[in-house]
């Protein structure tokens, strides 16, 4: 009987892990930081939302404007018959026998309406501005949550990637033994079926690192031959500063800097300066007006004033002040749902942070690399008959859970770091 014993092989197969992805010039190598700053520069929606803000200061500098003066030329006569009188020209020959009246107006904005629209348009700036702040951060969260998908999908890829190949050397010894009679046909077709398992789990994930890479490479505007690898890992420096952190001291920065109180806040403002624009324009507005007036009366030459308003006798904007009055109740209400929203989204997320976190620690620090080896030192004890097939398949099953539930708690610390970070609105 043959002895086949490739422990060593198996046991260097893992310590030292080779994972081949689609290398090349389209590959793009980027850490979080770099993947991060190449969206906020690209991201398309980032850039139109942007043009709001100078949106709102052409809408300030037009507020700024004085109304333009109005003149008018009325009563020009277009023909003269034997009844009128002989009208002298203004100069020269022109204007000889010619009637008219010129007329220049100009509005008064009356109550500081003036005033009270630039700052109505500040506050919408300002509203526009918390606004983006908020989508910002919204689309940032969004991102690194997709960020730490896609680093998990890829170690998880990357494992399976070693287990295949694990996997075909162990066929390749147990082709060997076959055919000298040392192992039965199920034997070997069982290993050759973990095989075609395996091979369906890479397809599958590879459906997903592609469909979320197409996402990435949308939003960060990469051109689609690229291929985007994440290089960096959740550290221990990141894990000390999460575990410090308290509930406390994260409700009183959400009160600062969340973005959506910011919003709901801005909100309020701007509907407390359209209730003081629209009360002030119950006030009247004043027209002043010269006028001159050649051969339109007893005069020959009429110089004159005037002044014009509106009488509020049947519109004194009381809908509008009504539809303002209503707009503060409103987001008044919108803003303490608001609070409480958030007050609870950061309890809920600090205790789920908090958990993930211990059962972090449940795991041995150098837990990753002790796998391999056992792995390796499954594989050549099963080759040398040391354990069964079941036994053999049962740790190898066990040993790709235990991988997997590891980088999915690496992946939920990322997330849920994430989510505490978008609703205090500064980064942890």
């Amino acid at each position: 009987m043959k002895t086949v014993n490739p422990f060593l092989f198996f046991l260097v197969l893992y310590l030292h892990p080779i994972w081949t992805f689609a290398q090349g010039i389209d590959t793009l190598r980027l850490n979080c930081i770099e993947a991060e700053e190449i969206f906020l520069k690209n991201n398309l929606s980032l850039i139109a939302e942007r043009l709001t803000i100078a949106q709102g200061d052409a809408l300030i500098q037009q507020a700024k404007a004085w109304p333009n003066p109005n003149l008018s030329i009325d009563e020009v006569n277009i023909n003269r018959n034997e009844t009128s009188e002989e009208i002298p020209p203004l100069f020269g020959s022109f204007g000889r026998n010619q009637q008219f009246t010129l007329q220049l107006e100009q509005l008064i904005l009356t109550a500081q309406k003036r005033k009270k629209n630039i700052a109505m348009e500040m506050d919408s700036k300002a509203h526009a501005e918390n606004t983006l702040f908020d989508i910002l951060l919204s689309l940032k969260a969004e991102f690194r949550t997709m960020v730490a998908e896609l680093v998990y999908l890829q170690n998880i890829k990357k494992d399976l990637l070693i287990e295949k190949s694990l996997i075909d050397k162990l066929l390749k010894a147990q082709q060997i033994q076959l055919q000298s009679g040392d192992i039965s046909q199920a034997t070997y077709l069982r290993i050759k079926t973990l095989r075609t398992a395996l091979l369906k789990e890479i397809n599958d994930k590879n459906e997903e690192l592609n469909a979320l890479e197409s996402h990435l490479k949308t939003l960060m505007a990469v051109a689609p031959s690229q291929h985007i690898v994440i290089t960096d890992q959740l550290n221990e420096t990141e894990i000390r500063k999460l575990e410090i952190l308290e509930l406390n001291q994260l409700y009183l920065l959400a009160e600062n800097s969340n973005p959506s109180l910011k919003v709901a806040g801005s909100s309020l403002k701007l509907s407390h300066s359209l209730l003081t624009l629209e009360k002030a324009k119950r006030v009247p507005d004043l027209t002043f007006n010269v006028n001159y007036d050649r051969q339109g009366s007893t005069m020959f030459s009429f110089f004159g004033a005037g002044i014009s308003m509106d009488i509020p006798l049947f519109d004194s904007n009381k809908g509008n002040i009504s539809y303002a009055q209503l707009e503060i109740a409103k987001n008044e209400r919108l803003l303490q749902e608001t609070k409480l929203k958030i007050g609870n989204g950061i309890h809920e997320a600090f205790q789920n942070l908090r958990q993930s976190l211990e059962l972090f620690h449940q795991f041995d620090k150098d837990f990753l690399q002790e796998l391999d080896k056992m792995q390796a030192v499954t594989g050549s004890n099963f080759l040398s008959r040391n354990i069964s097939l079941l036994e053999f398949l049962d740790f190898f099953e066990s040993f790709k859970e235990s991988k997997i539930s590891y980088y999915q708690i690496l992946r939920d610390i990322k997330q849920k770091k994430n989510e505490l970070s978008y609703l205090i609105g500064i980064e942890l």
